[in-house]
């Protein structure tokens, strides 16, 4: 090949097309988006890179991937090596909020998604759009399902469509990103967003006023084309308010409109919830958001830090990414404590900075996942987790296995298809079997729904 003729970023672009189909979206926005090439000829292979520490994660993780993809697409075997591109410093003391002013902007901002009422047709928040959703393992199915309703609004077959999840986790973002989409392309002329608790004072103060205020409501939320309901599970506390939602849901739905809705679990597991809503709850789709991986969560820091106006350095994205994993709102709220505490203390935003604050913290909690629940299964049964996810059919080991992904599917909403794929590629007919056998099996045998159940409780205690 002749190097000499070619441009050497046209080389790294060529390959890092290649490097882009083979890593996920995350990764290669976090670690080769903002890459480029100093030179690139048989010799030598010079990547330049943001930080020191890009530099030293690229290298450690994936180094043998960049030697595979230079070989394939210029046949040169070169010597690898990573320089730090020079860039303009972020100035060391920004002006930010005071702590009492930035909880301030963040309770506004919360009050802004909030805002729904008969007198507002559209009252969606700027801020929560499918353009700012940081896209990961953990929500990218909720994502793609939201934007396909987005686009064919009541006709993508996801009618209703539920986004379930725990809290802070970006269920009321996706929500009302749904309605901004098919707003903007006037796939839909009215949409309403309102939380469950805002649905049932208006509900309330309409029959409180009469019959003439009873049917405003009425004609208000039924003549929607998307209806965006935050919390559903909310619902349960009034039976009257349930009635009126039921026959709202049915209008809707039998006019082919799209309803929307989030919920902070599966919404066959509401207790409290009717029946006849549960069932209509479950008739089109409800997806499971979980909490976001050490990756999405690096990304979520650098675009609030973005956002605010400043350049967050990756070590210390890592260090608040590895302390705080339970949900989104969680880890904006650390990094404004960070960004006030440097403002008044009129330090440099570095990782002795985020170290302090990590401190005032306290100890990081274990994360809920796939694997954590895996292990902790096999540590009560006396199993290795080869054993637990393997062939093997001895009957103890076979109840174990059902029991985990019981558990799994229960404690953090995990596909079947995804729990299939950690038990040793088994099929999710496989894993909806294990789950139904379990609940049989809970209903039939007190003492075995008291081991699950003890289970249960003694992963969440050790995971809070």
């Amino acid at each position: 090949m002749a190097l000499e003729i070619q441009d050497p970023q046209e080389l790294w672009a060529q390959c890092l097309l290649n490097i882009e189909r083979q890593v996920r979206p995350q990764s290669f926005s976090n670690w080769f988006k903002q890459t480029s090439v100093s030179q690139f000829d048989e010799d030598l292979l010079v990547i330049q890179v943001p930080s020191a520490f890009s530099a030293a994660w690229v290298e450690e993780h994936y180094l043998q991937m960049i030697q595979a993809v230079v070989m394939e697409e210029t046949t040169l075997v070169p010597r690898i090596s990573f320089a730090v591109a020079q860039a303009p410093q972020p100035a060391l003391n920004p002006v930010l909020p005071t702590p009492a002013r930035a909880e301030e902007s963040t309770e506004k901002e919360l009050e802004e998604a909030e805002v729904g009422s008969a007198a507002d047709q559209v009252s969606l928040s700027k801020r929560y759009t499918f353009e700012e959703f940081i896209i990961g393992d953990s929500n990218q199915i909720a994502l793609a399902t939201a934007l396909a309703v987005a686009n064919a609004p009541g006709k993508a077959g996801y009618n209703p469509l539920v986004i379930y999840g725990g809290a802070g986790l970006g269920k009321t973002h996706l929500l009302q990103a749904i309605g901004h989409h098919a707003h903007s392309l006037n796939l839909a002329e009215k949409v309403v967003y309102v939380t469950s608790e805002k649905f049932m004072g208006d509900f309330v103060q309409a029959i409180r006023e009469g019959r003439d205020k009873t049917n405003e409501f009425k004609n208000f939320y039924r003549s929607a084309d998307i209806l965006l309901v935050d919390d559903i599970q909310f619902l349960i506390h009034g039976e009257q308010t349930q009635n009126e939602f039921f026959h709202t849901f049915n209008a809707l739905y039998h006019s082919e409109k799209q309803i929307v809705m989030t919920c902070d679990s599966s919404p066959s597991h509401l207790e409290g919830l009717e029946e006849r809503l549960k069932s209509r709850f479950i008739w089109g789709l409800a997806t499971a958001i979980n909490p976001p991986e050490l990756e999405t969560r690096i990304a979520i820091l650098h675009k609030k830090a973005e956002r605010n106006g400043i350049r967050i350095p990756d070590d210390v994205a890592v260090l608040l990414g590895n302390h705080i994993r339970s949900n989104v709102r969680e880890l904006e709220g650390t990094l404004i404590s960070l960004m006030a505490y440097c403002s008044i203390q009129k330090k440099e935003l570095d990782i002795e900075a985020a170290k302090h604050i990590i401190d005032d913290l306290g100890p990081s909690p274990l994360e809920l996942n796939i694997e954590a629940i895996q292990q902790q299964v096999a540590d009560h049964f006396n199993l290795t987790q080869e054993q637990l996810t393997g062939k093997g059919r001895k009957q103890d080991v076979v109840t174990a296995r059902h029991i985990a992904m019981f558990l799994i599917r229960s404690l953090i909403g995990s596909h079947f298809t995804a729990i299939g794929l950690r038990f040793g590629n088994r099929d999710h007919s496989t894993v909806i079997h294990a789950v139904s056998t379990v609940e049989k099996k809970c209903k039939n045998d007190p003492s075995f729904a008291r081991l699950v159940e003890d289970l249960s409780n003694t992963i969440r205690r050790q995971n809070s």
